[in-house]
Formats: structure tokens, sequence, C-alpha cells
């Protein structure tokens, strides 16, 4: 454990759309009571890929105490998919759903 590059939620601003969600690859993010919410700070990888698509600006990044990041996470998803919701937010939108 040390400092590291994690994302936080400000729920006042969040408006539960799921976009985070869907463009986590690490699942890090999930919905509960229409707010977003950090699944557990060892899946984050910091990329910030949810911020990026964020309408209402509710996700930010920032330095502080978390678990490591665990690299295992990488071995159990597919990779593909995990380039693919990296880039989501740099894709013209008709092409966003496929």
């Amino acid at each position: 454990m040390g400092k590291r590059m994690i994302i936080a939620v400000d729920e006042e601003l969040c408006i539960g759309c799921g976009r985070c969600v869907n463009s986590c690859p690490t699942s890090a993010l999930y919905l509960e009571n229409d707010k977003a919410k950090l699944r557990d700070e060892k899946l984050c990888d910091g990329f910030g890929s949810c911020i990026a698509v964020c309408p209402s600006h509710a996700l930010y990044i920032e330095e502080r105490e978390a678990e490591d990041f665990d690299w295992s996470i990488l071995s159990r998803i597919n990779f593909e998919d995990f380039l693919d919701k990296l880039s989501l937010h740099y894709k013209p939108e008709e092409l966003r759903a496929k």
C-alpha cells in the first residue's frame, strides 16, 4: 500500500448514467442507488477512461493512499475488450455501440 493515482467520485455530481461503469476495463466501478461507486481500489488502473466519458464531470483522479493495483487482473480479462474500453471515448458515437 502506498500513494498512487486512483479514481474518486463526487456523488453530488453523479447522475447515474452508467457510462463510467461501461467504460472501465477492469470493472472497478459499479452503480448503487444511481451513483457510481468504486468496487475495489485494487481494480482501479488510474487510466481515467471513466473520467473521459462522464457527462457530469463527477469523476476525477486523485493521489492518495490506496492498495496497489492488482496486475493479475490483466490475466483474467479479455485484453482486446480492455483496450477497446480504454479507447471508447476516442471513437465516434456511431462506432461506440459496435
